[in-house]
């Protein structure tokens, strides 16, 4: 299975494709930028429909923020999204009481969140997943975003382990880690994509009592915030024995911690062995 986590700045994309059954083609948050969308990259990928439609079996939603689903619109008008993944801890008119302002990709995932309302027991891919969020009556002043109640996304293909931790904050981190389920997840955690694209806020310690992975993948664009200073090296801190190759075998070894914003496009290859490897994608 081929993963690739793409380019888009101050936003999160993720491409879950497994080789020989492009009928589950999984896409986790379609954010995008002025200049790219990922679908674009990734159509001639998707099976077609017999009404020649471009298929794609799965969208995911880590977070209810719009740097998580900016390219929904394109997205709904490019493929049929056959199945969708979204947390119900939020109906579509309270996502719309928190955010400032309507905006073409809002109006767009309300109605996808208020048309797809039933689970989708026979979707079977050859991989598994989990997800966990927290609900309102955990913040029972009413203090909650949408960050708080974004939803932890693991991802299990032969024994590989990748964690999407959305925007989750040290807080919502704090509450998952009572649920013990959580916490098998985070053991068995080999890529650990870090929440809230890598910054301060997003990180909270006591993760890493129980995650210990071979690498930490940031997505986020250049450093204007100084929340995003210094976390690479501290999310480095937590990865276990020397890191990882990226690229070929003369590249160098010993990353621990990759950026969409120095790395580029990331592409992991993921072995039916068990094998991981990691390199820099053009596209």
């Amino acid at each position: 299975m081929d993963i690739v986590i793409f380019n888009v700045e101050h936003g999160q994309s993720i491409l879950f494709y497994p080789h020989g059954a492009p009928g589950y083609t999984m896409l986790v948050d379609c954010g995008n930028t002025q200049e790219f969308n990922p679908i674009d990259t990734i159509l001639h990928l998707l099976p077609q429909d017999q009404l020649g439609r471009r298929v794609l079996s799965n969208l995911a939603l880590t977070n209810y923020d719009h740097d998580h689903f900016s390219g929904l619109p394109y997205l709904a008008d490019k493929v049929h999204i056959s199945t969708v993944s979204f947390a119900k801890n939020l109906t579509s008119g309270e996502i719309r009481s928190l955010k400032e302002e309507s905006t073409d990709a809002l109006d767009k995932l309300c109605e996808i969140k208020d048309t797809y309302i039933h689970d989708a027991p026979h979707h079977t891919p050859p991989y598994a997943r989990q997800f966990f969020h927290l609900e309102k009556h955990h913040f029972p002043n009413g203090d909650y975003d949408t960050n708080n109640l974004s939803q932890v996304m693991f991802v299990n293909y032969h024994g590989t382990t990748i964690c999407i931790g959305g925007d989750l904050e040290a807080v919502g981190w704090t509450e998952l880690l009572k649920n013990d389920g959580f916490k098998e997840w985070l053991r068995a955690t080999d890529i650990f994509i870090a929440s809230h694209h890598g910054r301060e806020n997003g990180y909270a310690e006591e993760i890493f009592q129980h995650c210990s992975p071979e690498c930490v993948i940031i997505s986020d664009k250049e450093m204007v915030h100084g929340t995003q200073d210094g976390m690479a090296q501290t999310y480095a801190s937590h990865v276990r024995g020397n890191g990882i190759t990226f690229g070929n075998l003369r590249a160098l070894t010993g990353r621990k911690v990759l950026t969409t914003r120095n790395d580029g496009h990331i592409l992991i290859k993921l072995a039916p062995n068990g094998v991981r490897a990691y390199a820099p994608i053009s596209l």
